[in-house]
């Protein structure tokens, strides 16, 4: 098993395209604090390559870290759900990055409490995740946090462009963290005026 490699200009494309749907989204301006967001490309990052991590974002730098090469170990967590090309990493990422930045767009009215079980950070409840993460979490990842469980919510949204897919649609819990979502971006988008 060799690792497995994304080249620079992969992850540029993405970065580029993920600020142009965060921007159609309104949650991305000129000068808004996504904005200045960037992406390092890490040729060399051991603790990224040996841990499996394709991606993860620096509070203190503001920036998405990105590794040129990862473990094996990463495509088996695609099998599970997680984030599986440059694209949803980076858009999960930002996830990270909106809550880092936009941490009132969360807290206000405890509407990420209520959709994600816990404050941002917590560890979901143990029942939430043994009554099966398929019909709770759109990804079995998202059951390891709550942060995790938003990024991955976010990762989704941005990538359908806020309308959930077909296969979540039915699933209430789902749902909810969906909507949740949806205002968290509404909320930032109104910081624009």
């Amino acid at each position: 098993m060799g690792q497995i490699y994304t080249s620079r200009n992969e992850v540029n494309r993405a970065y580029n395209k993920v600020r142009m749907e965060l921007w159609r989204l309104g949650v991305l301006w000129d000068g808004s604090k996504l904005d200045g967001v960037g992406c390092t490309y890490l040729t060399i990052a051991p603790s990224m390559t040996f841990t499996g991590t394709m991606g993860r974002y620096q509070e203190k730098e503001k920036t998405i870290e990105f590794p040129s090469m990862y473990l094996p170990i990463a495509a088996l967590w695609r099998d599970l759900g997680v984030k599986a090309n440059a694209l949803d990493v980076i858009r999960h990422e930002f996830g990270h990055a909106l809550a880092d930045l936009y941490p009132g767009a969360l807290k206000k009215g405890g509407l990420f409490r209520a959709a994600f079980g816990g404050a941002y950070g917590e560890d979901p409840a143990e029942e939430c995740v043994a009554a099966g993460w398929g019909t709770r979490y759109v990804s079995e990842y998202a059951t390891s946090a709550t942060q995790e469980d938003f990024a991955e919510t976010f990762m989704l949204f941005v990538k359908h462009k806020g309308k959930i897919p077909a296969k979540f649609a039915k699933r209430s819990v789902i749902r909810k963290k969906w909507k949740a979502v949806a205002e968290i971006v509404k909320r930032v988008a109104a910081a624009k005026r």
